[in-house]
């Protein structure tokens, strides 16, 4: 240490009086005293307007009765001893006021009425000579915060000053005291007109030793009750006054301040600013009390004034902990280290100000004594260093020390002046110039500074310019040769902001193993330090870089296998910023050590004051080669090298900024994940340890002391912290550090300071995650019980605190487990629950293994759990409340579940928890999180649920939930998620828990399950939800905007895949799963103006968003076994626009699905372009019955658009409404633009009342814009049929069902489209059931009306339908396409009605078919085949048959167990075939057990000569029974 600073005298010392200027016999004092003790000088003192004074020798007093007070003529005296221009005078009167209206000791009509009318003054009035000016006066207001009590004695201390107008042809000056109530007596005992004495400066000396004068107010001029120094900065309001009391038989004087109006209403000095110098340590101390509330106030000592360099400084030496006003005189002090904060250009003004006072809570009058600021030691004038050896340091070396504060920037450098070694080994370092004191490791073992020898005998010097842009040195291109640089210093190198231009640099040289960058020093580096790039397989050790631009250690993302040994990053600068930057590099945000790759090895470094970190891992998700181009490789899964014994101090943001490391995820192993080992870090301004995204990190031993938070874990899990350290601020670094905020932790209000900063909510959900949040084990915590003291910005104070925002639904579950910890805090404080409960945990559950954290020191084990009865009502007498809002339980084993629930209409539900065993319940409050309207509505991420968590030991349990009134309700869904099991035996698991449910009417109560849907009764948007992550506007009610002027919903969207939603009653899910439900909702869309939107698109495929669509998104767990994790499953395209759509106008979305069940469930519209807007309205979800008699809905198309229809297959197909183009007149669906022949209209069937082995009929119209061929299997030239397909557990059938038999249409074109299907057991209630049209040229557009679908209900009296065609070719058809033709001919048999004609026969085998119910057919049962049959040759003239040339009925069996089975019946009538007429047809068969065992049965009229034409008519198969 030296000696404190010796400033010029003049500036600190009194002055003395002038000597006369024409008689040296006179003497002039500096000081007048009127004391009257021998007397008045009536020739001076007056009374006001003529009153007379009187004396009173035996008190020595003067008094007077007029108002208009003393009159003291100054004129004489200031002839014989001219006054000083400008300097300061004081004049202090002792006075008594006596009013004989009020009681001795009342309080004055001064103080009362606070007026200065009724206040007295002290005037001056100087007068000018004739002609030279006018008389004028200057007046001091006693103020009522002064004056005295009635009839007692007081001080009035004033304060004038001459100016050279003043003192220039003054004839006359005189003081007057006035202002006083009539009928009051003025006593007054003393007058003094002085200049200040050397009391009110610092010794001449020793001026800097102490530097506030007086600051015990026991040795004041004005006979020792005269403020000067001290000042007011609101003297309209209060001056510093003396008072004293007696204490113990002691008299003590203090300052005293009241009549305050703000927090700096205070007393107020200066100091002598070259008394701040640089480095030098100083102690603040005082006492203080106040009066005036019970409300505790906190206070700072503040020095403010213009600096140098800085600017106006409020500089906050010293911030004294909150006080009471019963707790009296307390002592409040605290070094502070001067820097250029503190490099004043003129003297600083000092107050004091307070915290805790505003309009509220009123201002306190304040008590203030023994103020100091007091030299304590000077900078350091060298350095000792431990275990080293003089030959190792040489005189005019240059010397750099890393910073002891919280900012790199606070290293210095010094030059060697002397080297000497100690008895001790030590070696002394004597430097040219002084420096701030740092820490030593002999005071701060484990974290003291570092100290580097920067020179070396080779240097490599940058020219300086002034643009910083010196030289670089790289090796570039160069794999499999080693490089040495070894032993240089670099000087002023690399250039800033430009790409690959640092000081050093290994640019893309790939393996060059031998390779090493040691013992070098890089000195005010224009950029970066040494930068490795795309190289492997080098050392870069013991290299020390200070005052740094950029990063100083740099690895890129392809650096590989380089050994980073003991390397020494200090100071880094920010001179880069975000407009200088190089673009896709980070140097604006630059660090000690900025590592990208994961595959280096950092051994024994040391990152001392970067500009934002010390050490930054950042890996990147891909890998970026030469050039930044993507190459292969996940970098964030790789394995990571060694990382171990690291330092990080004096960083501006973190020491280790940690982030993303997801190597668990490749390997899936515990043991193969990163490890941090033996890392050390103090002093930084905000985190030691920042982990962000680290999946499974183990950080094995290590030490953190004097961050604003020790660790902080972010958005990982599986975090393993073991053997540390962990400390709060020290009273050393509290004592060190400056005033200034950004020096001391808590630089901001809002900062809290904590050990461990963590997680309540698990950042990873999967089932391959580690189920995990933070083990801590070995860990000692300490430090952090000051509170106040320490932290006088921090809001609080705390061993283990939890972060704010990672958390969803208000509900902690994070697993932790703590295994012996020590937390040693006066307090008794680990956490605070109450705070962390205000975070959004207020069910806190940790795991404590070995009881290590009861208080009591008497557990095995147990859990330290929230102290709230939901949390500990189970346990009896297990729990004992602790310090902090939490409760420690012994010997128990806690497993945890969550029902997450619907957020509306859950406000006041609870989850009633009972314990079978015991009877006891406890009452568990649902949680929610809640940021703003968009957050609390949002479908995913726990934005819209409410949560009820129970932490539950091992037993049976049933949980209900119940309102406000004890009724059992239900929430909507309730998905029952569990939690990975405590690291403890006998917490509650899966199936201990039976949830009791309320009694359900499904059929009223799931009626219809959209809550709100219908905008007459809407009066707000809830319960409807959205799937918008972003902004702030979400779904807003819209009055008179919905259809018949109801109340709308509208939806403010940016992106298509948003929408809004709604969760549906699992309870109606699960009674109604699998059964069909109609969506329907209306709807308009408008863009960001509110016009209609024009690129609505309801003809592209789903997944081109160009049109809203209906997705269900149910949740499923993974391993229902176990019901920890679950996903979401989306069903998209449910339902669509309708056709047609205006855009106009309100669209219709419809559509029908099998109901999905879930724990949760929720439908959403989505899907339409990006910055559509919604505007919806009358929403239902209703159940649709299945209807035999009807399965195709809108058939016709009687709703007059295209409900119920969509689009078979992929593809933009274009589906149009055509109204009056269909057959008749009527409506008629178009599909075009058609891309695969299967690709047409079609419609999901709900066939749920059709059972297996039923026949369906399908009918249609239909035609093409291309005349098809019937008869043809050409695929660019036949016909369209009709398909069935259906889906049931992943089996999928595709069914022609439908057939065009007649070669001619109706009129316009339409042709008739019919069949009948037998419905197959894998098609019964089946997940979907689908009709469409397929096999028409692509090309060709295709029309569609009439659909029909229906069953043709068991008829075993007649089993063929249509059998006199009336209804012409309908359920008739051809059995072979393309080898016959069919024509509806008329008049039939009977001279009337309809027949049917096959011709253009190619074989005898062409005939027609018609599919019969197989069921009829039961072994032994007789029936009778009737028909009638006329044969026509090519020009239609009738023919002869005989024999087996004739017609004969066959029945033809298909899926029989044996194969096809076919069976043939002659005519048994025995008549002659007329050629010219109808024939009738006879045949009786009893049903044979081969036709019975078919799955199919169809009949066959065939095996006629190829030539003829077979006509038919009045076919019938009769039961005979």
């Amino acid at each position: 240490d030296r000696l404190h600073p010796d400033p010029i005298v003049g500036e600190t010392a009194a002055r003395t009086a002038l000597p006369h200027l024409s008689n040296p016999t006179i003497t002039c004092p500096n000081k007048v005293v009127h004391d009257f003790e021998g007397g008045v000088d009536f020739s001076v003192w007056k009374g006001g307007d003529g009153n007379v004074l009187s004396y009173d020798e035996a008190s020595g007093t003067l008094t007077a009765t007029n108002l208009k007070g003393f009159r003291l003529d100054f004129t004489k005296f200031t002839k014989d001893c001219p006054l000083t221009q400008d300097a300061t005078y004081l004049v202090t009167i002792r006075l008594k006021i006596e009013d004989p209206t009020l009681e001795d000791g009342a309080v004055s009509i001064c103080e009362t009425n606070n007026h200065p009318d009724h206040c007295p003054k002290l005037g001056r009035s100087i007068i000018k000579a004739e002609g030279k000016g006018w008389l004028y006066d200057d007046k001091v207001r006693l103020l009522p915060s002064s004056i005295g009590r009635n009839n007692e004695w007081f001080t009035f201390a004033t304060e004038w000053t001459w100016d050279e107008n003043d003192l220039t042809d003054t004839v006359a000056q005189v003081f007057y005291l006035e202002n006083f109530k009539p009928g009051q007596i003025l006593h007054m005992d003393e007058f003094q007109f002085e200049l200040p004495s050397p009391k009110a400066y610092a010794p001449v000396e020793d001026p800097c030793l102490e530097l506030v004068v007086n600051g015990d107010a026991e040795n004041a001029d004005g006979r020792g009750w005269h403020h000067y120094p001290m000042w007011s900065g609101r003297t309209d309001r209060f001056i510093p006054t003396i008072l004293e009391e007696t204490v113990d038989g002691a008299v003590n004087k203090y300052w005293h301040i009241e009549n305050r109006v703000w927090v700096g209403d205070s007393l107020r000095f200066h100091v002598n600013p070259q008394c701040f110098m640089l480095g030098s340590t100083y102690t603040v101390s005082l006492r203080a009390r106040f009066t005036g509330k019970t409300h505790p106030v906190t206070y700072w000592f503040e020095i403010k004034g213009n600096t140098a360099t800085k600017g106006y400084r409020y500089n906050k030496p010293l911030s004294c902990p909150s006080q009471s006003a019963a707790d009296g005189w307390v002592t409040c002090s605290g070094d502070f280290v001067v820097d250029e904060h503190y490099e004043f250009t003129s003297s600083p003004e000092i107050m004091l100000v307070s915290q805790d006072e505003n309009d509220s809570t009123g201002d306190v009058d304040w008590d203030f004594d023994d103020a100091s600021i007091k030299f304590k030691s000077g900078p350091a004038a060298g350095l000792e260093v431990g275990g080293s050896d003089a030959a190792r340091w040489a005189v005019n070396s240059d010397v750099h020390i890393t910073s002891s504060t919280l900012h790199g920037q606070d290293a210095q450098d010094g030059r060697v002046k002397a080297v000497s070694q100690k008895a001790n080994g030590n070696v002394v370092l004597e430097l040219e110039n002084p420096i701030t004191p740092v820490f030593s490791e002999k005071e701060t073992p484990g974290y003291g500074v570092e100290i580097a020898v920067t020179s070396r005998n080779i240097k490599i010097i940058g020219e300086d310019d002034g643009t910083y842009n010196g030289g670089y040195l790289q090796v570039f291109h160069t794999p499999g040769v080693a490089q040495v640089i070894e032993g240089v210093e670099f000087v002023n190198m690399g250039q800033t902001s430009r790409k690959n231009r640092f000081a050093i640099q290994l640019l893309y040289n790939g393996n060059v193993e031998g390779t090493s960058i040691s013992s070098n020093s890089i000195r005010q580096s224009n950029m970066r330090c040494i930068s490795v790039d795309g190289t492997a397989n080098a050392t870069i050790a013991s290299n020390v870089g200070a005052g740094i631009t950029g990063h100083c250690f740099y690895f890129d993302r392809v650096s590989a296998d380089n050994m980073v040994i003991d390397n020494l990053a200090s100071n880094i600068n920010n001179r880069i910023n975000w407009n200088n930057r190089i673009n896709g590099w980070d140097d604006y945000d630059a660090d000690g050590f900025s590592i990208w790759s994961p595959f280096n090895h950092f051994i024994g470094n040391v990152a001392a004051g970067g500009h934002k970190r010390g050490f930054r891992y950042y890996l990147d998700y891909w890998t970026l080669g030469e050039d930044l181009i993507k190459v292969d490789g996940i970098v964030r899964r790789s394995p990571m090298g060694t990382f171990k014994d690291n330092k990080a101090h004096s960083n501006f943001r973190q020491g280790f900024h940690l982030a993303d490391f997801e190597q668990f995820f490749q390997f899936r192993d515990p043991e193969n994940v990163p490890v941090f080992e033996n890392l050390s870090a103090y002093r930084n301004r905000e985190q030691g340890i920042y982990s962000y995204n680290c999946v499974y990190c183990k950080f094995i031993r290590g030490f953190l002391s004097d961050n604003q938070k020790g660790i902080e874990i972010r958005r990982s899990d599986g975090i393993t912290l073991q053997d540390f350290v962990i400390q709060g601020q020290t009273e050393l670094f509290k004592n060190y550090v400056t005033d200034n905020n950004s020096h001391k932790l808590c630089g901001h209000s809002s900062w809290t300071s904590e050990g461990i900063h963590m997680m309540g909510t698990l950042w990873r959900l999967g089932d391959q995650d580690p189920g995990f949040g933070l083990r801590v084990k070995n860990v000692v915590l300490s430090g952090f019980d000051k509170e106040k003291e320490y932290y006088d910005n921090c809001p609080s104070t705390e061993p283990i605190g939890f972060s704010t925002d990672t958390h969803y639904g208000g509900h902690f579950d994070y697993k932790t487990s703590f295994e012996n910890v020590t937390v040693d805090d006066g307090r008794d404080i680990i956490l605070d629950g109450c705070r962390a409960a205000s975070y959004g945990y207020p069910d806190i559950a940790f795991n404590d293994i070995d009881g290590s954290l009861d208080p009591d020191k008497s557990a095995s084990n147990g859990f330290l759990v929230t102290d709230q009865p939901y949390m500990t009502g189970l346990f009896g007498d297990s729990c004992k409340s602790t310090a902090g809002c939490m409760s420690y339980c012994a010997e128990i084993c806690l497993g945890m579940v969550t029902f997450f629930t619907e957020r509306f209409g859950t406000e006041n539900y609870k989850l009633k928890v009972t314990d079978t065993a015991s009877g006891l319940s406890i009452d568990i409050p649902g949680n929610v999180r809640t940021y703003n309207e968009r957050w609390n509505t949002y479908a995913y991420d726990g934005g819209a649920e409410r949560t009820f968590a129970a932490s539950l030991p091992a037993g049976n349990y049933t949980a209900a939930f119940v309102d406000e009134f004890g009724n059992t309700v239900w929430p909507t869904y309730a998905e029952e998620q569990w939690a990975q099991a405590a690291d403890c035996s006998g917490g509650v698991s899966i199936g201990d828990i039976t949830v009791i449910k309320p009694a359900l009417d499904a059929a009223t109560e799931c009626a219809d399950m959209i809550r709100n849907g219908d905008s007459a009764n809407r009066t707000e948007v809830t319960p409807w939800l959205h799937t918008k992550w972003y902004g702030e506007i979400v779904n807003e009610l819209k009055p008179g905007e919905g259809i018949g002027g109801g109340n709308a919903i509208a939806m403010d969207r940016t992106y298509h895949w948003t929408g809004i939603a709604q969760n549906l009653n699992s309870m109606c899910t699960d009674a109604r799963e699998g059964e069909w439900y109609e969506f329907s909702a209306w709807m308009k869309m408008t863009d960001a103006n509110g016009n209609p939107s024009t690129n609505i698109d309801p003809n592209r495929e789903w997944w081109r968003n160009q049109a809203p669509i209906m997705t269900i998104t149910d949740r499923q767990y993974r391993d229902v076994s176990t019901k920890q994790h679950l996903y979401n499953a989306e069903h998209r395209n449910l339902a669509a626009l309708a056709r047609p759509y205006n855009n106009d106008e309100w669209g219709h979305i419809h559509g029908i699905f099998k109901m999905p069940t879930s724990p949760r469930l929720w439908f959403e519209l989505e899907r339409a372009p990006d910055n559509v807007k919604f505007l919806l309205d009358n929403a239902s979800l209703t159940p649709l019955t299945c209807n035999r008699d009807g399965l195709v809905r809108n058939g016709n198309l009687e709703t007059n658009d295209s409900l119920y229809w969509d689009i078979w297959g992929g593809g933009d197909v274009v589906l149009d409404f055509l109204p009056g183009v269909g057959p008749n007149g009527g409506n008629a669906l178009k599909s075009s633009s058609r891309v695969h022949h299967s690709w047409t209209q079609s419609q999901v069937l709900n066939t749920d009342c059709v059972n297996a082995g039923d026949r369906i009929a399908f009918s249609a119209k239909i035609k093409t814009s291309v005349d098809c061929l019937i008869y043809s299997w050409d695929s660019n030239q036949r016909c369209n049929d009709i398909f069935f397909h259906t889906d049931k557990d992943n089996v999928r059938e595709y069914h022609r069902v439908g057939y065009i038999t007649a070669d001619t249409p109706d009129e316009g074109g339409w042709h008739h489209v019919h069949g009948i299907h037998i419905h197959s057991e894998n098609g019964e209630k089946p997940d979907l059931a689908k009709l469409y049209f397929a096999d028409a040229n692509p090309n060709w557009d295709v029309y569609t009306a009439d659909v029909k679908a229906y069953v043709l209900e068991q008829n075993c009296q007649a089993l063929v339908e249509n059998p006199d065609m009336e209804e012409k070719d309908l359920y008739w058809t051809y059995t072979d396409r393309d080898r016959s033709k069919v024509k509806v001919i008329t008049p039939g048999a009977g001279g009337s009605g309809h027949a049917l004609r096959l011709y253009d026969r190619d074989h005898s085998w062409r005939g027609l078919r018609q599919v019969l119910d197989p069921r009829c057919f039961v072994p032994g049962e007789e029936f009778t085949i009737n028909a009638k049959f006329r044969l026509t040759d090519a020009l239609l003239a009738g023919v002869a048959c005989a024999g087996t040339d004739c017609p004969s009925v066959v029945l033809y069996g298909r899926k029989c167990p044996n194969g096809d089975v076919r069976e043939k019946f002659w005519n048994a009538l025995d008549m002659p075939w007329d050629s010219e007429g109808w024939n009738n047809y006879e045949a009786t068969f009893a049903v044979s057990d081969e036709i019975a065992a078919c799955g199919s049965v169809e009949l066959w009229i065939h095996e006629v000569i190829p030539s003829w034409n077979i006509e038919i008519d009045d076919v019938q198969i009769y039961a005979n029974a």
